[in-house]
């Protein structure tokens, strides 16, 4: 890519949230290796808010099914950034005559690519079979764990720029958040998050009734308010955890149950609020990361070193078992690696943090 000039660069952003905070540093790592540079994220209209206030994008554009590629090419960009590794995202920018084009090979597209980076063998993801509490099946593995962060830093670094680590940043404009009067009236007392779902399946869910029962314990050791948060699917969750705290007889307005309810930007700013968020692996946990909101962090079939959360304060909670990381949806046993951690060790985590 020719940086003698000013350039008109796409950046085509993932499709999931937590990748999407994920890629953020290496956003940032473009901008400072060519700061005159126009850079524009393509992204779905859903993660578009995340988006939005960067100040070092000078556009964001967004689409609901497909992106308009026709607008694509009368923008006349210089170059695409392309982080998803997926077919259809170096097909896009390639039907939308972008010139380079700048991404990992496989999927069959490295004839779509003019900047080929290099793909390091140890970190593809491989399969084997293994054998555990009697029964045999498959699981993903990663001969060398490294944070995801690091292969969108590599794009940049393929380019000559910096691939130092940065953390992540959600920037808000408070003048176009929406009011959250809606959800809760301020009392002074600080808010606890629960965070109970996870999008990608069940083994990535610490039990939900182990989540109600560090709620229940914490508000016996602490006068806080809690948050409940989730998705459409996390409704029933969520209700499970308020049903257990209501049983502490809480003082009024003490149980603010928001799953299922708030847009993105109210995700945000209800995050913003708490002074800490009990979560598993999964989006709002990297939102809360990069709104630098104290977390902690349970992690089961997935793994710390590939997803976890890039805030300062951010306590990871894992137990090590014979098959795990396993990446699968289900568990196909016993859920060893989540049944293993306590409901004591995530409250004392949560207590201190509190502290």
């Amino acid at each position: 890519m020719d940086l003698d000039r000013r350039q008109r660069i796409l950046v085509r952003s993932t499709n999931w949230i937590g990748d999407v905070v994920m890629s953020m540093p290496a956003v940032q790592r473009l901008r400072e290796l060519d700061p005159d540079a126009e850079i524009t994220v393509l992204c779905h209209a859903k993660l578009r808010d995340l988006w939005a206030r960067n100040p070092v994008l000078h556009d964001v554009i967004s689409y609901e099914e497909h992106p308009d590629l026709s607008y694509l090419r009368d923008r006349e960009f210089d170059a695409a950034v392309i982080f998803p590794n997926s077919f259809r995202s170096a097909w896009e920018c390639w039907r939308a005559g972008i010139p380079v084009r700048i991404g990992y090979p496989g999927h069959w597209r490295r004839l779509l690519l003019t900047d080929v980076v290099p793909d390091p063998g140890d970190e593809t993801a491989k399969y084997e079979d293994i054998e555990v509490a009697g029964k045999k099946f498959r699981r993903k593995k990663f001969p060398r764990l490294r944070h995801q962060s690091l292969r969108y830093l590599d794009i940049i670094g393929s380019l000559g720029g910096n691939r130092e680590p940065v953390p992540p940043r959600i920037w808000l404009a408070h003048d176009e958040m929406p009011p959250l009067g809606k959800y809760f009236r301020e009392d002074g007392r600080a808010f606890v998050g629960v965070n109970a779902g996870a999008e990608y399946g069940p083994a990535k869910r610490w039990p939900v009734e182990r989540f109600a029962e560090v709620a229940r314990r914490v508000s016996r050791e602490s006068d806080c308010r809690w948050l409940l948060f989730g998705g459409p699917g996390d409704v029933h969750m969520a209700g499970t955890i308020q049903a257990a705290l209501e049983q502490e007889q809480l003082p009024a307005n003490s149980i603010i149950n928001v799953a299922g309810q708030t847009s993105l930007r109210e995700l945000f700013l209800l995050l913003q609020q708490c002074s800490v968020l009990l979560t598993n692996d999964t989006g709002p946990m990297h939102i809360a990361a990069a709104l630098d909101v104290p977390l902690v962090a349970v992690f089961g079939s997935t793994s710390p070193e590939l997803t976890g959360p890039l805030g300062k304060r951010c306590t990871v909670i894992t137990e090590k078992v014979e098959c795990n990381p396993c990446f699968l949806r289900e568990c196909p046993i016993d859920f060893r690696c989540m049944e293993r951690i306590t409901v004591e060790r995530v409250t004392d985590a949560v207590l201190k943090l509190l502290s």
